[in-house]
């Protein structure tokens, strides 16, 4: 089971705010990365949270559902041809990043009853979406001749904002961004400026511009844990929690064997326990014996695989561990609490990459 500990989250958000003056976008994206679009939604808006950024069309509406008066951004824009009358019926506002997008936009745009705010994605450096220098001058003359579209904002994303070797890159696109809107302000266009991701809001201070876009720091994740930045994230609180309960204890006799094939034998008499989770709770099965479980104060490591709805972990010196105990996959309190960007690191992956499938199980929320 996921628990979601609702103060944290509004505390990053209230930590991240001190940091810039410009105006925040809380990005929930992903089912607010594993932690619950409508309940991450709300959480935020208590916190003071007005603009909030979604993944899809379809999350927009969902969002738009529970929360009346926020401004939402659909950050991949309209897909499917149905998604272009819902940014009309949910006052979603697009970013666009092609051709096909905007030319469907100017289309349906006359049949709208209210001028559509339209954000422009640019491409400086990420090389995935958006429109580059070279399309600038037609896409202006384009944009001249679509009724109905008002240039909202003018958006970028950052590829190295969280590496601390990254610095001239960020520079570097941060300049080709500014020269893009200078050209686009020369055709007496008034819009917004977003630029800056989690990372840059915590390194990159000229980067923040009229709007900020946190993600994955909203849900405690530090971009510069182990790093020697990793000072700027201080304060920041993982929300997320995962537990799964002890299913049965038992003594693993020197040079035994357990799970499937065998893969961990043990070097002396162990005391095991067998945990109900496993890869059909996306419990990745990168764990098998490389893993860590939390229990009263204690890690305790993953023997052998990983299976679809069980694991085995070495519970020789957690003390008083029996069948109805829980243990944290996930979280924990205290040093040896397991983290997200941790889990990430033994599966050679990201932390949103761990939020977002441990996320998947059945949430509550405290706080």
């Amino acid at each position: 089971k996921v628990e979601i500990q609702s103060g944290r989250v509004r505390d990053n958000y209230t930590l991240l705010c001190s940091k810039t003056s410009s105006r925040v976008m809380a990005v929930i994206k992903a089912d607010a990365y594993g932690h619950g679009l409508e309940e991450m939604a709300r959480c935020l808006h208590l916190a003071g949270a007005d603009r909030f950024g979604v993944g899809s069309v379809q999350e927009g509406a969902r969002l738009r559902g529970c929360l009346d008066t926020p401004e939402i951004y659909s950050l991949l824009g309209p897909v499917a041809p149905e998604d272009y009358h819902l940014l009309a019926q949910h006052r979603i506002i697009p970013f666009i990043h092609s051709w096909e997008q905007l030319k469907a936009l100017k289309e349906v745009a006359c049949s709208f009853s209210q001028t559509t705010p339209v954000a422009l994605k640019l491409e400086t450096g990420m090389n995935r979406l958006g429109f580059r220098g070279a399309d600038l001058q037609q896409l202006l003359e384009v944009w001249e001749k679509c009724r109905g579209l008002d240039l909202h904002m003018l958006a970028s994303h950052l590829s190295l904002a969280d590496d601390i070797r990254g610095r001239q890159e960020v520079l570097h696109q941060l300049e080709t961004y500014e020269d893009y809107c200078r050209a686009i302000q020369a055709r007496g266009y008034i819009f917004e400026r977003s630029l800056a991701n989690s990372a840059a809001i915590l390194a990159h201070s000229e980067t923040h511009l009229d709007c900020v876009r946190p993600g994955i720091s909203l849900y405690g994740d530090n971009p510069f844990a182990n790093t020697p930045w990793a000072s700027k994230g201080e304060g920041l609180a993982q929300a997320m929690q995962v537990k799964a309960p002890v299913l049965a204890v038992h003594e693993l006799k020197k040079g035994a064997g357990v799970s499937y094939g065998l893969c961990f034998t043990a070097p002396k008499d162990m005391r095991i326990a067998i945990i109900g989770c496993g890869y059909a709770d996306n419990y990745s099965r990168g764990l098998s014996n490389r893993g860590w479980m939390f229990y009263h104060g204690r890690r305790l490591p993953v023997l052998g695989r990983v299976c679809m709805q069980l694991s085995v972990v070495d519970a020789t010196h957690a003390g008083d561990i029996y069948p109805g105990c829980e243990v944290n996959v996930l979280g924990g309190y205290g040093p040896q609490a397991v983290s997200a960007r941790e889990m990430a690191g033994w599966l050679d992956s990201i932390s949103y990459e761990v939020f977002c499938s441990l996320g998947q199980n059945p949430r509550g929320y405290t706080g």
